[in-house]
Protein backbone atom coordinates (compact mmCIF):
# COMPACT_ATOMS: atom_id res chain seq x y z
CA UNK A 1 0.00 0.00 0.00
CA UNK A 2 0.92 3.55 -1.22
CA UNK A 3 2.43 5.63 2.05
CA UNK A 4 -0.01 8.70 2.05
CA UNK A 5 1.89 11.06 4.57
CA UNK A 6 2.80 14.35 3.29
CA UNK A 7 5.83 15.17 2.00
CA UNK A 8 7.22 18.29 3.28
CA UNK A 9 7.35 21.12 0.40
CA UNK A 10 8.80 24.19 -0.17
CA UNK A 11 6.31 27.25 -0.25
CA UNK A 12 7.61 28.17 -3.92
CA UNK A 13 6.52 24.16 -4.98
CA UNK A 14 3.17 24.71 -2.92
CA UNK A 15 2.54 27.92 -4.96
CA UNK A 16 2.74 25.79 -8.64
CA UNK A 17 0.50 23.18 -7.22
CA UNK A 18 -1.55 25.85 -6.84
CA UNK A 19 -1.42 27.61 -10.36
CA UNK A 20 -1.37 24.35 -12.32
CA UNK A 21 -4.43 22.88 -10.36
CA UNK A 22 -6.26 26.06 -11.48
CA UNK A 23 -4.34 25.86 -15.09
CA UNK A 24 -5.75 23.15 -15.78
CA UNK A 25 -9.25 23.49 -14.91
CA UNK A 26 -9.07 27.10 -16.68
CA UNK A 27 -7.48 25.93 -20.20
CA UNK A 28 -7.39 22.42 -22.47
CA UNK A 29 -3.49 23.12 -23.39
CA UNK A 30 -2.39 21.64 -19.66
CA UNK A 31 -4.89 18.79 -19.57
CA UNK A 32 -3.32 14.97 -20.12
CA UNK A 33 -5.61 14.85 -23.24
CA UNK A 34 -3.99 12.92 -26.55
CA UNK A 35 -6.19 15.14 -29.31
CA UNK A 36 -5.29 18.30 -26.99
CA UNK A 37 -1.38 17.69 -26.80
CA UNK A 38 -1.19 16.87 -30.49
CA UNK A 39 -2.83 19.51 -31.72
CA UNK A 40 -0.71 21.98 -29.81
CA UNK A 41 2.40 20.19 -31.54
CA UNK A 42 0.61 20.12 -34.72
CA UNK A 43 -0.13 24.32 -34.36
CA UNK A 44 3.63 25.14 -32.69
CA UNK A 45 4.94 23.34 -36.08
CA UNK A 46 2.42 23.98 -38.72
CA UNK A 47 2.41 20.62 -39.90
CA UNK A 48 0.70 17.62 -39.80
CA UNK A 49 1.69 13.53 -39.03
CA UNK A 50 2.79 11.60 -41.41
CA UNK A 51 2.62 8.30 -39.62
CA UNK A 52 0.87 7.18 -36.41
CA UNK A 53 3.12 4.79 -35.29
CA UNK A 54 3.89 6.72 -31.96
CA UNK A 55 0.08 7.04 -31.44
CA UNK A 56 -0.19 3.45 -29.75
CA UNK A 57 2.69 3.79 -27.66
CA UNK A 58 1.60 7.50 -26.84
CA UNK A 59 -2.16 5.96 -25.61
CA UNK A 60 -0.62 3.28 -23.92
CA UNK A 61 2.07 5.49 -21.73
CA UNK A 62 -0.85 8.45 -21.47
CA UNK A 63 -3.37 6.10 -20.08
CA UNK A 64 -0.55 4.84 -17.70
CA UNK A 65 -0.06 8.08 -16.35
CA UNK A 66 -3.88 8.50 -15.58
CA UNK A 67 -4.51 5.49 -14.27
CA UNK A 68 -1.82 4.49 -12.27
CA UNK A 69 0.86 7.13 -11.55
CA UNK A 70 -0.68 8.99 -8.84
CA UNK A 71 0.20 12.78 -10.02
CA UNK A 72 -0.23 15.66 -8.54
CA UNK A 73 -1.13 19.04 -10.35
CA UNK A 74 2.88 19.69 -10.72
CA UNK A 75 3.18 16.46 -12.30
CA UNK A 76 0.11 16.28 -14.55
CA UNK A 77 1.19 19.78 -16.63
CA UNK A 78 4.34 18.48 -16.63
CA UNK A 79 3.91 15.67 -18.32
CA UNK A 80 1.87 17.70 -21.01
CA UNK A 81 4.60 19.43 -21.24
CA UNK A 82 7.02 17.04 -21.74
CA UNK A 83 4.79 15.23 -24.29
CA UNK A 84 4.36 18.58 -26.67
CA UNK A 85 7.67 18.68 -26.47
CA UNK A 86 8.29 15.22 -27.84
CA UNK A 87 5.54 15.52 -30.26
CA UNK A 88 7.17 18.45 -31.55
CA UNK A 89 10.27 16.97 -31.97
CA UNK A 90 8.54 13.87 -34.02
CA UNK A 91 6.99 16.46 -36.36
CA UNK A 92 10.16 18.12 -36.72
CA UNK A 93 12.38 15.00 -37.87
CA UNK A 94 9.24 13.54 -40.03
CA UNK A 95 9.87 17.04 -41.73
CA UNK A 96 13.36 16.16 -42.23
CA UNK A 97 12.94 12.64 -43.06
CA UNK A 98 10.56 13.81 -45.30
CA UNK A 99 8.25 10.42 -44.38
CA UNK A 100 6.92 9.03 -41.11
CA UNK A 101 10.23 7.40 -40.57
CA UNK A 102 13.97 7.89 -41.71
CA UNK A 103 15.05 5.95 -44.99
CA UNK A 104 18.56 4.00 -44.14
CA UNK A 105 20.46 6.98 -45.83
CA UNK A 106 19.14 8.71 -43.15
CA UNK A 107 20.76 6.96 -39.97
CA UNK A 108 23.95 7.97 -38.45
CA UNK A 109 26.80 6.46 -40.47
CA UNK A 110 29.83 8.45 -38.40
CA UNK A 111 33.26 8.16 -40.03
CA UNK A 112 35.02 7.17 -36.87
CA UNK A 113 33.35 4.80 -34.43
CA UNK A 114 30.76 6.12 -31.92
CA UNK A 115 31.28 4.65 -28.48
CA UNK A 116 28.17 3.73 -26.42
CA UNK A 117 28.36 3.61 -22.70
CA UNK A 118 25.42 1.03 -21.80
CA UNK A 119 26.47 -0.20 -18.12
CA UNK A 120 23.60 -0.13 -15.49
CA UNK A 121 22.66 3.00 -14.12
CA UNK A 122 24.95 4.12 -10.37
CA UNK A 123 28.07 2.22 -11.83
CA UNK A 124 30.14 4.86 -13.11
CA UNK A 125 28.52 5.83 -16.41
CA UNK A 126 28.17 9.49 -15.95
CA UNK A 127 31.97 9.92 -14.65
CA UNK A 128 32.96 7.93 -17.70
CA UNK A 129 30.58 9.66 -20.17
CA UNK A 130 31.89 13.02 -19.12
CA UNK A 131 35.94 12.28 -19.28
CA UNK A 132 35.58 10.62 -22.68
CA UNK A 133 33.60 13.90 -23.44
CA UNK A 134 36.48 16.37 -22.33
CA UNK A 135 38.56 14.96 -25.79
CA UNK A 136 38.46 17.54 -28.09
CA UNK A 137 37.98 14.44 -30.72
CA UNK A 138 35.05 13.32 -29.03
CA UNK A 139 31.71 14.69 -30.25
CA UNK A 140 28.95 14.21 -26.71
CA UNK A 141 25.17 14.83 -27.31
CA UNK A 142 24.53 17.88 -25.06
CA UNK A 143 21.63 18.23 -22.78
CA UNK A 144 20.43 21.85 -25.01
CA UNK A 145 20.41 19.76 -28.19
CA UNK A 146 18.74 16.81 -26.82
CA UNK A 147 16.55 18.37 -25.39
CA UNK A 148 15.34 20.54 -27.95
CA UNK A 149 16.93 19.26 -31.17
CA UNK A 150 15.27 21.30 -33.71
CA UNK A 151 12.85 23.79 -32.06
CA UNK A 152 11.74 24.73 -28.57
CA UNK A 153 7.77 24.30 -28.48
CA UNK A 154 6.95 27.88 -28.52
CA UNK A 155 5.19 29.92 -30.84
CA UNK A 156 8.01 32.26 -30.48
CA UNK A 157 9.80 33.77 -34.02
CA UNK A 158 13.09 32.30 -33.21
CA UNK A 159 12.08 29.29 -31.78
CA UNK A 160 14.40 27.35 -33.95
CA UNK A 161 17.42 29.21 -33.12
CA UNK A 162 20.81 27.56 -31.11
CA UNK A 163 20.00 30.72 -28.81
CA UNK A 164 16.39 29.65 -27.95
CA UNK A 165 17.05 26.00 -28.22
CA UNK A 166 20.17 26.80 -25.54
CA UNK A 167 17.91 29.23 -23.13
CA UNK A 168 14.72 26.80 -22.45
CA UNK A 169 17.61 23.99 -21.34
CA UNK A 170 18.33 26.81 -19.26
CA UNK A 171 14.77 27.42 -17.63
CA UNK A 172 13.99 23.59 -17.79
CA UNK A 173 17.39 22.80 -15.68
CA UNK A 174 16.70 25.10 -13.49
CA UNK A 175 12.87 24.24 -13.14
CA UNK A 176 14.36 20.72 -12.09
CA UNK A 177 16.73 22.42 -9.65
CA UNK A 178 13.96 24.28 -8.13
CA UNK A 179 11.28 21.14 -7.55
CA UNK A 180 14.26 18.58 -6.45
CA UNK A 181 17.20 20.37 -4.93
CA UNK A 182 18.63 17.21 -3.57
CA UNK A 183 19.38 15.86 -7.03
CA UNK A 184 22.35 17.75 -6.82
CA UNK A 185 24.14 15.31 -5.10
CA UNK A 186 22.99 12.32 -7.10
CA UNK A 187 23.13 13.68 -11.16
CA UNK A 188 24.37 16.73 -11.85
CA UNK A 189 22.11 18.51 -14.90
CA UNK A 190 24.18 20.71 -16.94
CA UNK A 191 22.52 22.43 -19.71
CA UNK A 192 25.58 22.30 -21.69
CA UNK A 193 27.41 19.91 -20.76
CA UNK A 194 27.10 16.35 -22.21
CA UNK A 195 24.01 14.60 -21.05
CA UNK A 196 22.31 10.80 -21.92
CA UNK A 197 20.43 10.65 -25.27
CA UNK A 198 17.63 9.38 -23.57
CA UNK A 199 16.09 13.22 -24.55
CA UNK A 200 16.48 12.07 -28.01
CA UNK A 201 14.66 8.39 -27.84
CA UNK A 202 11.97 9.97 -25.72
CA UNK A 203 10.49 10.79 -28.69
CA UNK A 204 9.94 7.39 -30.16
CA UNK A 205 7.59 7.50 -27.40
CA UNK A 206 9.15 4.25 -26.34
CA UNK A 207 11.76 3.77 -23.76
CA UNK A 208 12.51 2.59 -20.06
CA UNK A 209 12.73 6.19 -18.77
CA UNK A 210 9.13 6.96 -18.56
CA UNK A 211 8.79 4.04 -15.86
CA UNK A 212 11.55 5.64 -13.81
CA UNK A 213 10.16 8.79 -13.80
CA UNK A 214 6.32 7.62 -13.03
CA UNK A 215 4.59 4.80 -11.84
CA UNK A 216 3.71 3.43 -14.75
CA UNK A 217 3.01 -0.62 -15.05
CA UNK A 218 1.20 -0.75 -17.81
CA UNK A 219 3.30 0.91 -19.79
CA UNK A 220 5.90 -0.89 -18.78
CA UNK A 221 4.60 -4.28 -19.37
CA UNK A 222 3.24 -2.99 -23.23
CA UNK A 223 6.81 -1.82 -23.63
CA UNK A 224 8.36 -5.51 -22.47
CA UNK A 225 6.36 -6.78 -24.72
CA UNK A 226 7.39 -4.75 -27.87
CA UNK A 227 9.31 -7.38 -30.64
CA UNK A 228 12.55 -6.67 -32.04
CA UNK A 229 11.52 -5.79 -35.25
CA UNK A 230 9.77 -2.93 -33.34
CA UNK A 231 12.98 -2.20 -31.44
CA UNK A 232 14.15 -1.98 -34.65
CA UNK A 233 12.15 0.89 -35.68
CA UNK A 234 12.30 2.79 -32.67
CA UNK A 235 16.42 2.66 -32.83
CA UNK A 236 16.05 3.87 -36.65
CA UNK A 237 14.20 6.39 -35.63
CA UNK A 238 16.38 7.49 -32.75
CA UNK A 239 19.34 7.10 -35.22
CA UNK A 240 18.02 9.27 -37.50
CA UNK A 241 17.34 12.18 -35.01
CA UNK A 242 21.49 11.78 -33.94
CA UNK A 243 21.88 11.86 -38.03
CA UNK A 244 20.15 15.45 -37.89
CA UNK A 245 22.23 16.95 -35.30
CA UNK A 246 25.66 14.91 -36.49
CA UNK A 247 26.38 17.60 -39.02
CA UNK A 248 28.74 14.85 -41.10
CA UNK A 249 31.39 14.56 -38.62
CA UNK A 250 34.38 12.88 -40.06
CA UNK A 251 37.24 13.71 -37.33
CA UNK A 252 35.73 13.34 -34.38
CA UNK A 253 33.96 10.88 -32.66
CA UNK A 254 30.54 10.23 -30.98
CA UNK A 255 30.26 9.58 -27.18
CA UNK A 256 27.12 8.38 -25.55
CA UNK A 257 25.38 7.14 -22.60
CA UNK A 258 22.46 5.69 -21.67
CA UNK A 259 22.00 2.80 -19.19
CA UNK A 260 18.63 1.78 -20.46
CA UNK A 261 20.66 0.98 -24.24
CA UNK A 262 22.07 -2.14 -22.53
CA UNK A 263 19.47 -4.82 -23.64
CA UNK A 264 19.44 -3.49 -27.27
CA UNK A 265 23.20 -3.46 -27.92
CA UNK A 266 22.76 -6.12 -30.27
CA UNK A 267 19.88 -3.88 -32.25
CA UNK A 268 22.00 -0.89 -32.26
CA UNK A 269 25.49 -3.22 -33.29
CA UNK A 270 23.11 -3.76 -36.18
CA UNK A 271 22.13 -0.26 -37.17
CA UNK A 272 25.56 1.06 -35.97
CA UNK A 273 28.23 -1.34 -37.62
CA UNK A 274 31.14 0.11 -36.23
CA UNK A 275 29.67 1.24 -32.75
CA UNK A 276 31.96 0.30 -29.61
CA UNK A 277 30.09 -0.56 -26.21
CA UNK A 278 31.27 -0.24 -22.88
CA UNK A 279 29.35 -2.80 -19.76
CA UNK A 280 30.21 -0.93 -16.63
CA UNK A 281 29.77 -2.78 -13.38
CA UNK A 282 29.90 -2.43 -9.88
CA UNK A 283 28.59 -3.92 -7.17
CA UNK A 284 25.39 -5.08 -7.51
CA UNK A 285 23.80 -3.60 -4.12
CA UNK A 286 25.09 -0.18 -4.43
CA UNK A 287 23.82 0.00 -7.84
CA UNK A 288 20.54 -0.92 -7.01
CA UNK A 289 20.65 1.14 -3.47
CA UNK A 290 21.85 4.36 -5.33
CA UNK A 291 18.95 3.59 -8.23
CA UNK A 292 16.31 3.11 -5.91
CA UNK A 293 17.37 6.53 -3.82
CA UNK A 294 17.55 8.58 -7.45
CA UNK A 295 14.12 6.73 -8.33
CA UNK A 296 12.46 7.59 -5.38
CA UNK A 297 13.67 11.13 -5.64
CA UNK A 298 12.58 12.11 -9.56
CA UNK A 299 8.96 10.24 -8.39
CA UNK A 300 8.43 12.99 -5.61
CA UNK A 301 8.70 16.01 -8.29
CA UNK A 302 5.93 14.74 -9.26
CA UNK A 303 3.53 13.07 -6.72
CA UNK A 304 2.56 13.69 -3.01
CA UNK A 305 2.29 9.82 -2.60
CA UNK A 306 5.41 8.52 -1.15
CA UNK A 307 6.32 4.57 -1.22
CA UNK A 308 9.81 3.68 -1.22
CA UNK A 309 9.61 -0.01 -0.75
CA UNK A 310 7.04 0.07 -3.91
CA UNK A 311 10.39 2.17 -5.67
CA UNK A 312 12.28 -0.76 -4.35
CA UNK A 313 10.49 -3.46 -6.27
CA UNK A 314 10.22 -1.24 -9.14
CA UNK A 315 13.82 -0.51 -9.22
CA UNK A 316 14.68 -4.57 -8.46
CA UNK A 317 12.61 -5.33 -11.36
CA UNK A 318 14.20 -2.94 -13.87
CA UNK A 319 17.69 -3.65 -12.89
CA UNK A 320 17.18 -7.76 -12.74
CA UNK A 321 15.66 -7.47 -16.07
CA UNK A 322 18.27 -4.83 -17.47
CA UNK A 323 21.02 -6.84 -15.66
CA UNK A 324 20.46 -10.46 -17.98
CA UNK A 325 19.34 -8.86 -20.84
CA UNK A 326 22.43 -6.70 -21.08
CA UNK A 327 24.75 -9.77 -20.44
CA UNK A 328 22.82 -11.60 -23.34
CA UNK A 329 23.27 -8.97 -25.44
CA UNK A 330 27.04 -8.33 -24.83
CA UNK A 331 27.91 -11.91 -25.49
CA UNK A 332 26.25 -11.69 -29.36
CA UNK A 333 28.80 -9.08 -29.81
CA UNK A 334 31.19 -9.92 -27.40
CA UNK A 335 34.34 -8.45 -29.86
CA UNK A 336 32.74 -4.97 -29.69
CA UNK A 337 31.96 -4.57 -26.20
CA UNK A 338 34.58 -3.39 -23.38
CA UNK A 339 33.52 -4.61 -19.61
CA UNK A 340 35.07 -1.75 -17.09
CA UNK A 341 34.48 -2.35 -13.33
CA UNK A 342 33.67 0.60 -11.06
CA UNK A 343 37.05 0.29 -8.94
CA UNK A 344 39.15 0.46 -11.89
CA UNK A 345 37.95 3.83 -13.34
CA UNK A 346 37.99 5.64 -9.52
CA UNK A 347 41.61 3.83 -9.38
CA UNK A 348 43.08 4.65 -13.00
CA UNK A 349 40.67 6.32 -15.22
CA UNK A 350 43.51 7.20 -18.29
CA UNK A 351 43.97 3.48 -18.45
CA UNK A 352 40.41 2.89 -18.90
CA UNK A 353 40.18 5.20 -21.41
CA UNK A 354 43.15 3.86 -23.34
CA UNK A 355 41.54 0.40 -23.18
CA UNK A 356 38.53 1.47 -24.85
CA UNK A 357 40.05 3.51 -27.47
CA UNK A 358 42.08 0.49 -28.64
CA UNK A 359 39.34 -1.43 -29.16
CA UNK A 360 37.34 1.80 -31.03
CA UNK A 361 40.65 2.09 -33.51
CA UNK A 362 40.96 5.75 -31.90
CA UNK A 363 44.26 7.57 -30.84
CA UNK A 364 43.99 9.28 -27.71
CA UNK A 365 46.05 12.22 -28.69
CA UNK A 366 48.44 14.16 -25.70
CA UNK A 367 45.66 17.24 -26.46
CA UNK A 368 42.87 14.63 -25.64
CA UNK A 369 45.24 13.38 -22.48
CA UNK A 370 45.74 16.78 -21.32
CA UNK A 371 42.24 17.60 -21.81
CA UNK A 372 40.83 14.10 -19.48
CA UNK A 373 43.65 14.89 -16.75
CA UNK A 374 42.21 18.85 -16.53
CA UNK A 375 38.59 17.37 -16.08
CA UNK A 376 40.07 14.54 -13.53
CA UNK A 377 41.34 17.21 -11.54
CA UNK A 378 38.28 19.91 -11.64
CA UNK A 379 35.48 16.92 -10.83
CA UNK A 380 36.82 14.60 -7.73
CA UNK A 381 34.28 12.24 -6.69
CA UNK A 382 31.62 14.21 -4.15
CA UNK A 383 32.53 16.90 -5.55
CA UNK A 384 28.50 17.83 -5.01
CA UNK A 385 27.69 15.86 -1.93
CA UNK A 386 27.77 12.85 -0.37
CA UNK A 387 24.87 10.79 -1.86
CA UNK A 388 23.56 8.43 1.43
CA UNK A 389 21.11 5.57 0.86
CA UNK A 390 20.12 1.59 1.77
CA UNK A 391 18.56 -0.97 0.57
CA UNK A 392 16.99 -1.60 3.80
CA UNK A 393 15.03 1.47 3.55
CA UNK A 394 13.56 0.32 0.31
CA UNK A 395 12.58 -2.97 1.81
CA UNK A 396 14.96 -4.68 -0.06
CA UNK A 397 18.24 -7.18 0.76
CA UNK A 398 21.63 -8.17 -0.39
CA UNK A 399 21.10 -11.58 -1.32
CA UNK A 400 17.62 -10.75 -2.52
CA UNK A 401 19.05 -8.23 -4.81
CA UNK A 402 22.40 -10.64 -5.72
CA UNK A 403 19.64 -13.51 -6.77
CA UNK A 404 17.64 -11.38 -8.63
CA UNK A 405 20.72 -9.95 -10.64
CA UNK A 406 22.43 -13.29 -10.51
CA UNK A 407 24.58 -13.50 -13.91
CA UNK A 408 25.78 -9.24 -13.72
CA UNK A 409 26.82 -10.20 -10.45
CA UNK A 410 28.82 -12.83 -11.15
CA UNK A 411 30.36 -11.00 -13.96
CA UNK A 412 31.12 -8.04 -11.41
CA UNK A 413 32.85 -10.58 -9.00
CA UNK A 414 35.29 -11.67 -11.82
CA UNK A 415 36.24 -8.17 -13.12
CA UNK A 416 36.85 -7.43 -9.42
CA UNK A 417 38.69 -10.45 -8.45
CA UNK A 418 36.46 -11.84 -5.89
CA UNK A 419 35.44 -15.04 -7.34
CA UNK A 420 32.13 -16.64 -7.04
CA UNK A 421 29.54 -15.35 -3.91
Amino acid sequence: MIDQSPIRRRFRYRCLQGGFWLAERCSWRYRLDIAGMERQARDITGRQFLGTTHRPRLERLVASIRDEAALNAVGRVAAVGTIVRMLVARLCMEEIWGGPEPMTDHLLHPARPPIFIVGLPRTGTTALHKLLAADPLARALLLWEGAFPVMVPTHDAGRRTVAARQAAAVRTVAQMKQLAPQLAGIHELDPFGAEECYWLLVNTVADYIFTFRWRVPGYERFLDGLDESAWDGIYREYLGTLRVLDGGLTDRHWVFKYPFHAPRIGTLARLAPTAIFVQTYRDVGEVVGSFCSLMSTVRTISSDTVDPKEDGVDTLRLISRFAGESEAAAAGVEDRVVRVHYKKMLADPLAVIREIYERAGISLTSAGSAAMTRWLAENPQGRHGRHRYSLEQFGLDTRGVRSACAAYDAMERTLAGRGSA
